[in-house]
């Protein structure tokens, strides 16, 4: 996932006898590109793209899915078609000839910054300076149980390999941690990779870092290959370009990160089942809140908008969304109606005007601030009523424009530190949600923003 590799070899169409030698790339910023010495899609006309294609090549089977056709060229001293294609997905490891067939009951994958985070070791060791011997004394650390839900369970696991160079007498030692999930029957792929995605969403949100799948392995029982004379389950590997993944990220140490695990070790469990299921019932909320960390370093008037996007409707969602009861408000329009002489397309006009019994964004920040006190957030609001003001001032103008609201907006610096209480509000909210107390996350919230 995080690494670049090549692959040779013959690759071809599921129900397609003849192979087309070419070589298949990857590189994690840029994503997957197959050129072949040939095309599947001869005709000048034909720009369609192919669900499957399957190579045999120097590293084994490779399954390449949605192929993305972007062009073929000839080369002019030898008159050879090279064909280009851009596979999203890539399976390494075995043949599927569809992809509704490329199902799992495994998946073992390790997130960036878990370990980190985690900050956890098995080591015991005696290194003191100026002395003449040395001790490394490994354990290995239980694994951290859990459950998504009735269909999944996983567990967490630690893993510290050993590798000698024995012209150098070497010895390299490096400790990880690994997710694995067990489903209680087989699922798509698709569905894997989506709660990937949201296991790594939720070690974004807790260590303040992006994270994404450094390295994904998919596992089951109907997949073997011979080791000796024992049958083995195949270890299936699956590479995609993460719109997640950047060079920029940064390993975070056990002081940055916003949530320590060593404070929720005994709700962490619960908290990973939570997470699962706010997610699945506010995603696009979560993904407002999140989408900040794919550049945190730079700021721009779209990020104040997404927090406010978010926070609105994290409270639309979770708190009373009539400003009046709707029988009240129903007769009071009716009311109106009545009382005014229109025309039929005045009529159309009023009635368009007369459909808003939400409250206003003041109104929802003001009850969202009341419902999530915490050190950081009273440090930041001193006046209820300016914050919300000036809240409301900026949304507007970011949204329509005008001259006459651009004198109230802030910019620059002062929307930049507005935007950045606004994300506190949000994540209080949402780790207040997963079950995290807010002595667990205010000194979090102090050092990060």
């Amino acid at each position: 996932m995080t690494s670049k590799i090549e692959y040779k070899g013959q690759w071809k169409l599921p129900n397609d006898e003849e192979w087309i030698n070419g070589t298949l790339t990857f590189d994690p910023e840029f994503g997957g590109k197959l050129e072949l010495f040939g095309t599947f899609n001869p005709s000048f006309l034909d720009q369609s793209s192919k669900e499957i294609i399957l190579g045999k090549t120097n590293q084994g089977e490779v399954t390449l899915i949605d192929n993305w056709y972007r062009t073929k060229k000839v080369t002019t001293h030898t008159g050879v078609t090279i064909g280009i294609y851009e596979p999203i997905k890539i399976i390494k490891g075995h043949h599927f000839k569809e992809e509704s067939e490329i199902t799992f009951q495994k998946v073992i994958f390790k997130p960036f910054n878990l370990f980190q985070w985690l900050s956890k070791t098995g080591q015991k060791h005696d290194f003191r300076n100026q002395s003449s011997s040395y001790s490394l004394h490994y354990e290995e650390i239980p694994r951290i149980e859990f459950e998504l839900n009735e269909n999944c369970k996983g567990y967490i696991s630690f893993d510290a390999p050993i590798s000698v160079n024995a012209d150098y007498n070497a010895v390299n030692f490096r400790e990880d941690a690994y997710v694995h999930l067990i489903y209680s029957e087989k699922v798509n792929y698709t569905k894997i990779i989506e709660d990937v995605t949201i296991f790594t969403q939720l070690i974004t949100l807790l260590t303040f870092e992006q994270s994404y799948p450094i390295d994904i392995t998919l596992k089951d029982e109907d997949y073997t290959t011979e080791r000796g004379r024992f049958q083995e389950e195949k270890f299936i590997k699956c590479f995609y370009r993460t719109s997640f993944y950047s060079k920029k990220h940064k390993l975070r140490n056990q002081g940055q990160h916003i949530v320590r695990y060593s404070e929720i070790e005994e709700d962490f469990p619960k908290i990973i089942q939570n997470w699962f299921k706010l997610y699945n019932e506010m995603e696009p909320i979560i993904i407002l809140m999140l989408y900040h960390f794919k550049s945190k370093y730079l700021f721009s008037s779209d990020k104040f908008m997404d927090s406010i996007r978010a926070l609105e409707s994290y409270h639309r969602q979770n708190f009373n969304n009539e400003r009046i009861p709707i029988e009240k408000f129903n007769k009071l329009v009716t009311d109106i109606k009545s009382q005014v002489k229109l025309s039929d397309e005045d009529k159309k006009w009023l009635s368009s005007r007369l459909i808003g019994n939400e409250p206003s964004l003041a109104t929802r920040l003001k009850e969202l601030i009341t419902n999530n006190q915490n050190e950081y957030i009273i440090e930041k609001i001193k006046d209820l009523n300016k914050y919300c003001h000036k809240a409301t001032s900026s949304r507007n103008y970011y949204t329509h424009y005008t001259k006459e609201l651009e004198k109230r907006a802030l910019k620059g610096s002062k929307l930049s530190e507005l935007t950045r209480t606004n994300r506190a509000l949000l994540f209080s909210c949402i780790l207040k949600e997963i079950g995290i107390e807010n002595k667990h996350f205010e000194k979090g919230l102090k050092y990060n923003l």
